[in-house]
């Protein structure tokens, strides 16, 4: 079983850069958190349904592992697959591909996300409709 493929464009601004003429590196987490929101948004679970529905997918843990420097100006795709999901968390991984000739992988960030009820202030198990909307997404 192959894992679908999500794909979301980052342009590069120059507000993003920091001294060394490179994406500062906080500004690959709030990629991630746009893609990851984009994703959900495209299997059904955009930000109003968690709004309406009381839930939260708060960031447990993240790593990035940078390989290559983006730019001001460049393009970048994000691909978003879903790694792993748990009884109460799941866990995306985003692979920054700078756009070109040649695609390059500038960076991964593996996010686990926490299934949180607003109303109860607590970590949930995740929404069977949700769980269903993730291994979906999962076949190729």
């Amino acid at each position: 079983m192959g894992a679908m493929s999500f794909s979301y464009p980052v342009a590069v601004k120059f507000s993003e850069i920091d001294l060394a003429g490179v994406v500062f590196n906080s500004h690959y987490l709030t990629w991630c958190e746009d893609a990851k929101m984009a994703f959900l948004d495209d299997v059904g679970f955009g930000p109003y349904w968690f709004a309406e529905h009381g839930r939260l997918a708060l960031v447990r843990h993240a790593e990035i592992d940078w390989t290559a420097s983006l730019r001001p100006l460049d393009h970048a795709d994000i691909r978003v697959v879903v790694e792993r999901i748990g009884t109460s968390s799941f866990t995306l991984r985003h692979e920054i591909w700078r756009r070109g000739e040649s695609a390059l992988l500038t960076a991964t960030c593996v996010i686990t996300y926490v299934w949180f009820d607003t109303a109860a202030g607590a970590k949930a198990p995740l929404d069977s409709h949700f769980r269903e909307a993730l291994e979906a997404s999962r076949v190729a």
